[in-house]
């Protein structure tokens, strides 16, 4: 996914999505154990500000702490706003890996991609 590691690395295999009233909620992580690390975005399309981020933990959770998502082969790394780093537990980037074969996996990222 690029040559920096990293802060943390999800090779998921649990998905979330939820789309109800306007509102768009997704989630990817490594397991069923929420202690396996995961991240979930919740908000609106469209409104970044608004948009809810949580990472492996509701401690580590802020709206508006997305500087942005790059989309890859592999799935998608998110940089966190340096501004937001200290709520969310010191991570700037988050690798999230989606097997390309993976329903499930491929359908989170296209609510992800309608979400952004």
């Amino acid at each position: 996914m690029g040559g920096n590691a990293a802060d943390i690395e999800i090779r998921a295999r649990a998905f979330w999505t939820d789309t109800e009233g306007g509102e768009h909620a997704v989630g990817f992580a490594a397991s069923e154990d929420p202690e396996d690390g995961y991240v979930i975005f919740e908000g609106r399309p469209g409104d970044r500000k608004g948009l809810y981020l949580e990472v492996s933990d509701e401690i580590f959770a802020a709206k508006d702490a997305v500087e942005g998502v790059e989309f890859t082969a592999d799935g998608f790394v998110l940089t966190i706003r340096a501004s937001m780093q200290a709520k969310l537990g010191m991570v700037g980037t988050v690798a999230v890996f989606v097997a390309a074969d993976d329903a499930d996996g491929q359908a989170a990222l296209a609510v992800l991609r309608g979400l952004l």
